[in-house]
């Protein structure tokens, strides 16, 4: 299959090592490069699983992992009443990410590691598409909740494509993340883009977990105190599913399952791992309006 100058950025925290197999398999279908930046802690403070790292980096020699250290001490005040404490981290691991993508690069896709393409589908669609016209455009992806065979009728469009050129730091560090991506930049843009069989060509498996996996996601993801998460969850887990989701209240619709059973990882090849230093970070984090096309006169 044809790479096209698409580089894919995948969040990502071991709490989601059940879809990075998938998740990286299919970006690298279609992507001429895969960076993936990780903190060295979960975003609720406690240490990510190091031994589990270690596979994965083990398991994709072809991706790039950017591992760079959680320093919420280091990083000043100023910056963190521009940008909320809670969505700051995954916004800077975006930037992170894109900044150290090559400079062939010409498009970047924004993944979290729970959203897994039809690579094959989206390399078709990308062949044929005129995305390199539009600035930014939002890909439509069905949503999973609880097994990965509860399938919501309502379709999201999460995942956003944009040409690198139009992106700055600024564009990245915000509140509302993604959306703020595609909401700042100017057109021509389009949102619930469909492949060309006129599906999504994402699933974003973002609900799909174990009671454990599920409270450890509500304890560190940026929307951690907009509800009493952690009772919903023990609430869903009293009993079977019951139809409905609580974060959103879709209905749902039962669907062969698409996600490959978790396994061990084994390793393929050297480790591809950048690792960078707290005083990085803070570079990264003071970062304004540098175009990206212009970093290497910039990078921290």
């Amino acid at each position: 299959m044809k790479k096209h100058p698409v580089g894919t950025v995948v969040n990502f925290c071991t709490n989601e090592s059940r879809f990075i197999s998938a998740c990286l398999k299919a970006a690298l279908k279609f992507s001429s490069q895969v960076v993936v930046p990780v903190a060295s802690h979960f975003f609720d403070g406690t240490s990510e699983n190091r031994e589990l790292l270690e596979e994965i980096y083990g398991a994709f020699p072809e991706c790039l992992f950017i591992e760079y250290p959680f320093v919420p001490d280091k990083i000043p005040s100023s910056i963190f009443k521009a940008v909320h404490p809670d969505p700051f981290w995954h916004c800077l691991s975006r930037l992170i990410g894109a900044w150290n993508l090559k400079d062939s690069i010409e498009t970047v896709l924004f993944l979290d590691a729970d959203e897994v393409a039809d690579g094959r589908a989206m390399a078709e669609w990308l062949d044929c598409s005129d995305y390199e016209q539009h600035t930014a455009l939002k890909l439509a992806n069905y949503w999973y909740f609880r097994e990965p065979i509860y399938q919501a009728e309502k379709l999201e469009d999460s995942i956003v494509l944009v040409q690198k050129k139009a992106l700055t730091p600024d564009t990245l560090l915000h509140d509302k993340e993604r959306d703020a991506v595609y909401d700042s930049l100017p057109g021509p843009k389009r949102r619930m883009v469909l492949g060309t069989s006129g599906q999504p060509l994402f699933h974003h498996y973002s609900w799909v977990r174990t009671e454990e996996e599920m409270l450890k996601k509500v304890r560190s993801w940026s929307h951690r105190k907009d509800r009493n998460w952690e009772e919903l969850v023990r609430r869903e887990f009293s009993g079977p599913f019951q139809g409905t989701d609580f974060v959103h209240g879709y209905s749902f619709r039962t669907v062969e399952s698409l996600l490959e059973a978790p396994t061990r990882f084994q390793a393929k090849g050297k480790k591809n791992v950048l690792h960078l230093s707290g005083r990085e970070v803070v570079d990264f984090a003071k970062l304004k309006k540098v175009p990206f096309w212009r970093r290497f006169l910039q990078k921290p």
